[in-house]
């Protein structure tokens, strides 16, 4: 009876935790910016996977994020090429603050091209912290400035190989 107890206080403790992140945002095609219908978010918490959520023909997903932990929310669909982000939520809290703030984030995703190495888009496209004591989340700008490069520089090749095919079969 007395590990009933403890167990209904711990479950209460983690409900009391401070403000929580919530992570919304559509999937889109780079090129078009139109929703991408059937893409998978899967979401990892400290490695290991907690959900996979079929966006629909909106594109729209959300996910709640627990504090005190690393989540790395990876966004595919066959024939496209991976992309993902990951977000720390650990960090001190209010007691009993049960805001919720919420983030809009949108993910381009492009066609895979034969021949050309996209392994690059295996890590994460961006780095965020989120701070559940004040609610605000920072985007790690010096690490968006050394990917921000290499990313462009492949897309662009994408695009122009994708071009090429297209003048090449109309």
């Amino acid at each position: 009876m007395r590990t009933l107890g403890f167990l209904a206080l711990c479950l209460v403790a983690a409900q009391a935790m401070g403000a929580q992140l919530r992570v919304k945002g559509i999937v889109t095609d780079a090129g078009t910016r139109q929703p991408l219908e059937g893409a998978l978010v899967r979401v990892y918490k400290n490695g290991v996977k907690q959900a996979a959520i079929d966006v629909g023909a909106s594109g729209r997903y959300h996910v709640d994020l627990e504090n005190g932990a690393q989540y790395v929310i990876r966004f595919s669909l066959p024939g496209r090429i991976t992309k993902c982000f990951a977000i720390d939520t650990h960090g001190p809290s209010w007691e009993d603050d049960r805001s919720v703030k919420e983030v809009e984030v949108e993910m381009t995703l492009f066609e895979k091209v034969d021949g050309l190495d996209l392994s690059f888009f295996d890590m994460p496209m961006g780095l965020a912290r989120f701070t559940p004591m004040t609610g605000f989340l920072s985007w790690n700008k010096e690490y968006e400035e050394r990917v921000q490069p290499e990313a462009a520089r492949l897309f662009a090749e994408v695009m122009l190989r994708r071009d090429q095919s297209l003048a090449k079969h109309p």
